[in-house]
C-alpha cells in the first residue's frame, strides 16, 4: 500500500505514541488519528476493524500483502531507527575521544595497546537482558564475570518504560547473543540480527510459554535459539519448599489449576540463581 494506510486509534495513549512512532512513521504517510477526541468526519475506501494476529511475533507470509514477513518487519524496525542512530554515533565517538589520553596518538602507542584494543574489538559481544523485581537473576553479577573471563565483550541491558526503543535497538542489533530470563522483555529478541544468538532461561513452571512466545518466534526469525531450563535448584523457590512438592517436581499440575496460581507462583514468585560451574 505504500504506506497509503491511517491508523485510527480508540484507546490513545501519548506515551505509547512516543514510544512507537517511528515505527509508525514507516508504516504510514499520515498522523495517526485520537478517534475518541476526534470530532470530524472520516472517509475511507475501505476499513479494517481491529487487529489482525497471524502467529506469536510472526508474519505467516501466505496471509500478508506482498508475501511480507517477519524479515520484512525487521528491516522496517532498521529504517525507522537508523536516522536515530546515525545521529548518536559523532557525539559517541567525540565521547571517546575527548576520555582518551590527549598525549597520545595512534602512532604513539605500543604494539602491546593496539593488541588489546584490536582483541577487545574483536570479542563476541553479549548482551545481559536484567530483570528487577520478579524472574531476576540473583547472581547476575557473576555470570557477568564469567562470561567476561570466557572472552565475551558484555553489557547489561535494563530497559525500563522511559528507555528508548532506538537506544536498546542501538544495543541488540550489534550484538552476537543474548541471554534473558522468560518474560515480556525478551520480544527485545526482534531488535538481534537474524543469525546472532538468543539464550532464554526458563524458570520453574514457564516450559509452554517459553517455547511458545519466544522459542519458536525466534527461530523462524533466523536466531540460533538455546533455551536453558533451570534445575529446581537454581530457583528461589527452592528455599521456600520441600522437595518432595509439586511446586519444585510438577509444575505442570500447578499451572493445571489456573492462570492466576502460574502468575502468583512461577512469574510473580520466582527468582533464579544460576549454576555458573
Amino acid at each position: 500500500m505504500k504506506k497509503n494506510v491511517v491508523f485510527v486509534v480508540l484507546e490513545y495513549h501519548q506515551l505509547w505514541m512516543s514510544r512507537y512512532g517511528d515505527v509508525l512513521s514507516r508504516l504510514s504517510n499520515y498522523h495517526v488519528i485520537d478517534f475518541s477526541n476526534d470530532k470530524r468526519t472520516h472517509c475511507f475506501p475501505e476499513v479494517i476493524v481491529g487487529l489482525k494476529i497471524h502467529d506469536e511475533l510472526d508474519i505467516d507470509s501466505s496471509l500478508a500483502q506482498g508475501n511480507k514477513s517477519i524479515s520484512d518487519f525487521h528491516n522496517v524496525l532498521d529504517k525507522a531507527y537508523w536516522h536515530r542512530i546515525q545521529g548518536w554515533i559523532p557525539k559517541e565517538k567525540e565521547k571517546a575521544l575527548l576520555s582518551s589520553s590527549p598525549t597520545l596518538s595512534a602512532l604513539e602507542e605500543d604494539e602491546e595497546t593496539e593488541l588489546a584494543k584490536y582483541k577487545e574489538n574483536k570479542k563476541p559481544k553479549l548482551v545481559i537482558l536484567s530483570r528487577g523485581g520478579s524472574r531476576a537473576i540473583i547472581d547476575q553479577h557473576l555470570l557477568v564475570h564469567l562470561a567476561e573471563k570466557i572472552g565475551f565483550k558484555v553489557k547489561v541491558l535494563k530497559p525500563d518504560r522511559t528507555t528508548e526503543l532506538a537506544k536498546i535497538y542501538q544495543v541488540l542489533n550489534s550484538t552476537d547473543a543474548m541471554v534473558g530470563v522468560h518474560g515480556a522483555a525478551m520480544t527485545h529478541f526482534l531488535f538481534m540480527r537474524p543469525s546472532s544468538v538468543l539464550i532464554q532461561i526458563i524458570p520453574l513452571g514457564t516450559d509452554w510459554a517459553a517455547e511458545t512466545y519466544y522459542g519458536v518466534p525466534s527461530r523462524k526469525f533466523g536466531l540460533k535459539y538455546i533455551g536453558y531450563k533451570i534445575l529446581p535448584k537454581e530457583s528461589s523457590l527452592y528455599n521456600k519448599y520441600n522437595n518432595d512438592d509439586p511446586i519444585l517436581n510438577d509444575p505442570d499440575s500447578i499451572n493445571a489449576n489456573g492462570w492466576q496460581f502460574t502468575k502468583k507462583i512461577y512469574l510473580d514468585g520466582q527468582n533464579v540463581k544460576l549454576d555458573l560451574e
